[in-house]
This record gives C-alpha cells, structure tokens and sequence, in this order.
C-alpha cells in the first residue's frame, strides 16, 4: 500500500474518533456542570473540559473565565481549533476523498452525509437542551462511521490503518476524559470520597458511556478506585486504555513487515500492553493518578508518531494531537 494512502486511512480513523472525543468532554462539562458548587468554583468544570481536551493554546480567553458557552463554541464551532467536531469532520471527509479508491462506498456517503448534516446543525442555537441533542447526534453519527466502516469494507491493511487510528485516539481520548475529574476542583479537600465525589465519577461514567458497564462488572458504589479500574486496566470495557493498547498491538503485529523498525514498534506495543496487564489500581494511585494519565497520553503519542514513521507517513494536520494536560 502507498504511503499516503495508509496516511489517509489512519488520520481518516482518528478524526472520527477525534471528533467522539470532542462530543463526550463536551457531554462531561455539561453533566458536571449541572451538580452543587461553590460560586468560587463555578467555572472549573469548564477550564477542565479546555485542559484535558488540550486546546489551551487555541482557546480565545482566558481559562478561568471558561465557561458553557465559549468551551462549547471552541469544541464545536472554531475552525482555528484542529480538534473542534467541525475541523474534525472536514479533516476526515477529506482523508476520506483522498483515499476513496480504498474504502467503500457506504463509508465515504457516512463522512460526506455527516458533514453535510453537521453545518445544519451548527446553524441552530446550543442551548442546553440542544447541546445535549447535538452531542448525541455527534457520538451517533461517529458510531455509524465505525459501524459502515466494520460492515462494508474488506478485512485487509486498508481496514487495520483506519482501526489502528482509532485504537490510538481513543487510547488518547479516554485518558483525556479520566483526567477531566483531576482538574475539576473540590469545594473542600475533605469532600474526596464523599458525596460530591462520588457523582462527579458518576458523571465521568456517562460520558464515557460506561455507567451500566460498571454496575454489571462491580459490586460496589462508584469510587475512583473502581472507575480506574475500569477505564484503564479492564480489557472487558471497550474504552479502557489496556483495550485499546491490545488492538494496536495486536493490528501493528498484523501490519508489520521484515523491515526492523516496523517489527520493533511491534514488540514495543506488545510489551505495553503486557505491562497495563500487570499494572495494578494501587499501583496507577501510587503514582498518582494525573500524572500516571499524563505518562501514559506523552508514551501513546510517541507511539503514534513512531507508527507513522515506520510505515511511511507523517505527522498530524491538527499539531495539537500530542499536546499534554498541564
């Protein structure tokens, strides 16, 4: 396969996923938003959404001024934001056009529609009723990509250069999300573990779409201890990070040739994945949990920038893909 062409089925892949990621921080501000604070903190739900979603340096204002309106316009409508749900969609639908000859039909009409759906919606007032709307409609339109992308295209390098895109942003974007909660400032330290605590997590589930998930798989009260757990190290949650380290793995070991260095990106994924195996909930809170979060989100995209070397192809249109939380 042409090396531009594995480079447009890959990003093709990430902005989708990109685009989901922009939609559930969105989804997460929005949630903590609605819970009891303290007027001092009124904003820091908002300032989280900007630090985790790495957009500080394109952010207009200043981060403590943040709030529902000018997050939600940064994350939907710049177009001077390479990660906002419109600079995502246009990113993918033209990845998409550059390499129609390698995926199906059924797939290039989902970007296109979706695109097309996308500036309707934007011409309409995000209220916080209809920002609700409008997010699901954006997660929905994501999971139909990936559903006509799984459904229509061929089991060959074409597919795997699109699924390891999405492996590595969601491995990024569920990071990214967890860390939301480290940012969002308690009322008072003592109110770790109590009742604010505890919907916050609640709160971080939902937008993860993984609150029923927790209630099947834990017998317990939703706790830091037990959605770590889940979004980082169960292999049972399709959004946990040992997951999405497992597929690009497994797809990097599928891709690789006899060239050395694609060999040892390989073997370097594989032992990732089999040290996040190992790793243990009291081990990530040991380091602490922010700074085991921004290690893991540094090493990821590293990762993906070695994968683009190794295969041919150069870095991101959007330079904030590697950006860290402060």
């Amino acid at each position: 396969m042409l090396s531009r062409t594995a480079e447009g089925l890959f990003w093709l892949g990430r902005y989708i996923e990109r685009m989901e990621t922009a939609a559930r921080l969105l989804d997460a501000g929005r949630r903590l938003d609605s819970l009891p604070r303290e007027e001092s903190s009124r904003h820091s739900e908002w300032t989280s959404i900007i630090i985790a979603s790495g957009a500080t340096n394109t952010f207009p204002a200043a981060l403590e001024d943040a709030d529902v309106e000018s997050v939600s316009d940064h994350l939907i409508r710049d177009a001077n934001n390479p990660s906002s749900i419109i600079s995502c969609i246009e990113a993918a639908r033209m990845n998409a056009k550059a390499v129609r000859n390698a995926i199906s039909a059924e797939v290039w009409e989902a970007v296109n529609d979706t695109r097309a759906e996308l500036h309707i919606h934007l011409k309409k007032e995000t209220d916080q009723e209809n920002l609700s709307d409008f997010l699901d409609w954006v997660r929905a339109r994501g999971g139909l990509a990936f559903g006509k992308i799984g459904n229509s295209m061929l089991r060959d390098d074409s597919l795997l250069f699109i699924e390891l895109g999405k492996w590595f942003e969601r491995a990024d974007a569920t990071a990214r999300l967890l860390d939301v909660k480290y940012h969002v400032l308690l009322p008072n330290a003592t109110d770790v573990g109590g009742g604010l605590d505890y919907l916050q997590w609640v709160q971080v589930l939902r937008a993860a779409n993984s609150a029923v998930a927790f209630r099947h798989l834990y017998s317990r009260i939703v706790d830091a201890q037990g959605v770590v757990d889940l979004l980082i190290l169960n292999e049972a949650s399709p959004r946990s990070l040992t997951t999405a380290m497992s597929e690009i793995s497994t797809i990097l070991s599928k891709l690789a040739s006899d060239l050395p260095v694609q060999q040892q990106l390989a073997q370097s994924a594989m032992n990732t994945t089999e040290k996040l195996r190992a790793t243990k909930v009291d081990d990530i809170f040991e380091t602490g949990l922010h700074d085991w979060l921004t290690n893991f989100i540094v090493d990821t995209n590293k990762m993906a920038q070695a994968a683009s070397s190794a295969f041919g192809f150069g870095v991101d249109l959007a330079q904030n893909a590697g950006e860290t939380t402060q």
